[in-house]
């Protein structure tokens, strides 16, 4: 596999590897080319050609949608200037506000009397506070990428590679500082001109291969077991770094448009049941589009203390948000769209009946599942310590998306490692082929301190919100500010 993009734009970074096709590795790059000036990257995605370039449609392998606040407004307009934010923003829906069905006792007199008519009305007010009267608005995945995608060159691009990834070595030529990706079998797999490269972005998802070598500072997947299955013992390792929440999202965008006498424009109807266990969502996603999600906390057996997942783990067909592409074992997606259903009736309540008669009229090959997970640990740097590989996204601070950040947060994360790398011309000395090493380690370290307080705070905070939804608790304090009021440009800064 090769790559004709230039070896050296005389930035001192060579040759920089994305690993990831997703959000956060499109908005990667397209912040290395426009904000930094870097085009020698090159994109590494797993998913075939066919399916990474179409984005609407049957067999479109896009995922459902994304939340995007202020804060990632202004990340995109400072990777692809006021255009990309206007056109994002054109695709999608502006969001006014929450709707709250509240539950009411199945078998009761009076039940399902609020439902979808009589919701408790929350208006959204990011727009009247937020610095530039940016709004909140709810985009389909597959046309954020699109948008993303469209910003960079389609030969810096490599489909259908970067699922046998296993680490990387240095190069013979150890003065060059570069490095080269290998397989899980310690094979190297890319040729010509992107098979040398002075930095690897991991952008590849919370079951990120490159979270293994920044966090254990190893080069490399070592299969510690007996078998050969080179899979089953990598998926153990990645895995180790994620916390599962119990909870398994299954959701879904659909064309279809919400009946304007039944749902007010521009809201977010939610539905939270009174045992906790279950949170159903659905609102508007563009122009003739709605979106669905439901997320579903496992049972747990209180005489064994044993927890049951509503779906079982291979039921999985959603492997990182990052990336949002089925994997080979896609699950039996008729079957899950019959079990949700028979779940949510035996609720025996009309109060889920608005998201219920959605999923009836969604076509399975749609829906996409995945189980709830958060990064065990975040930072304390977001750099391996030989400054060879570098994590945005979720491979960086995956965590709950109650509050809808995780694609805020991947953006916000691009925005600024292409602002540090920009700016890392002033740092350090070049040696004598132009890398600047203790120039690009320094904006890596740079990158790493503006980043890890802030998707601390915001994994902890996504986190208890979660939890208060569930168990029916109000909101005890609006920390949309702090979230809103990101700078690309003072990244360090937090308003609390």
């Amino acid at each position: 596999l090769s790559n004709n993009a230039n070896e050296n734009d005389g930035h001192g970074i060579h040759n920089p590897i994305i690993i990831g096709g997703g959000i956060a590795g499109l908005a990667t790059a397209a912040a290395l080319q426009n904000i930094a000036k870097i085009s020698n990257f090159t994109v590494l995605e797993r998913s075939s050609s066919d399916s990474f370039y179409r984005d609407e449609g049957h067999g479109a392998d896009v995922g459902a949608g994304a939340q995007l606040g202020p804060n990632g407004l202004r990340a995109l307009r400072a990777i692809g200037g006021e255009e990309l934010m206007r056109k994002v923003m054109n695709s999608g829906s502006k969001l006014e506000g929450n709707a709250m069905i509240m539950p009411s006792t199945p078998g009761t007199p009076g039940a399902g009397m609020g439902g979808v008519e009589n919701p408790i009305l929350i208006p959204d007010m990011a727009e009247a506070s937020d610095k530039d009267g940016l709004p909140q608005v709810f985009v389909r995945w597959g046309m954020l990428r699109k948008y993303l995608r469209e910003l960079i060159p389609k030969e810096n691009i490599i489909t259908g590679v970067g699922d046998k990834i296993g680490g990387y070595k240095y190069d013979d030529d150890i003065h060059n500082g570069t490095v080269t990706l290998t397989t899980q079998e310690g094979d190297t797999f890319l040729s010509g001109a992107c098979k040398q490269s002075s930095l690897i972005v991991g952008a590849d998802g919370a079951a990120s291969i490159c979270r293994h070598w920044v966090q254990s500072g190893q080069k490399q997947i070592t299969n510690t077991s007996s078998s050969a299955d080179t899979d089953t013992d990598t998926d153990t390792i990645v895995s180790s770094y994620l916390k599962d929440t119990g909870r398994v999202n299954i959701k879904a965008v659909i064309r279809h448009s919400l009946d304007p006498d039944i749902f007010k424009a521009g809201y977010t109807y939610a539905y939270f049941a009174a045992n906790g266990r279950i949170g159903c969502f659905a609102g508007p996603a563009g122009e003739g589009h709605t979106y669905w999600a439901i997320s579903i906390a496992d049972e747990k057996n209180e005489d064994t203390g044993e927890t049951h997942p509503f779906l079982d783990d291979s039921d999985d067909s959603d492997d990182n948000d990052d990336n949002n592409n089925k994997t080979t074992t896609t699950p039996d997606l008729d079957a899950v769209k019959a079990t949700l259903l028979s779940e949510l009736s035996s609720l025996n309540t009309d109060d889920c009946k608005f998201v219920m008669d959605i999923i009836e009229i969604t076509d399975p090959d749609s829906i996409f599942v995945t189980r709830s997970r958060e990064a065990m640990t975040i930072g304390p740097s977001l750099a391996s310590k030989d400054g060879k590989v570098v994590l945005v996204g979720d491979a960086a601070h995956a965590m709950s998306g109650s509050y809808g950040q995780n694609p805020n947060f991947a953006l916000e994360g691009a925005a600024e490692l292409a602002i540090c790398l920009r700016d890392s011309d002033s740092d350090g000395t070049s040696d004598s082929d132009g890398t600047s090493t203790c120039s690009l380690e320094a904006a890596l370290e740079r990158y790493s301190s503006r980043r890890v307080d802030r998707c601390i705070e915001m994994q902890q905070r996504s986190a208890e919100r979660a939890e208060r939804a569930m168990r029916g608790e109000k909101e005890v304090e609006d920390v949309s500010k702090w979230i809103f009021d990101w700078d690309p440009e003072d990244g360090s800064k937090m308003n609390k």
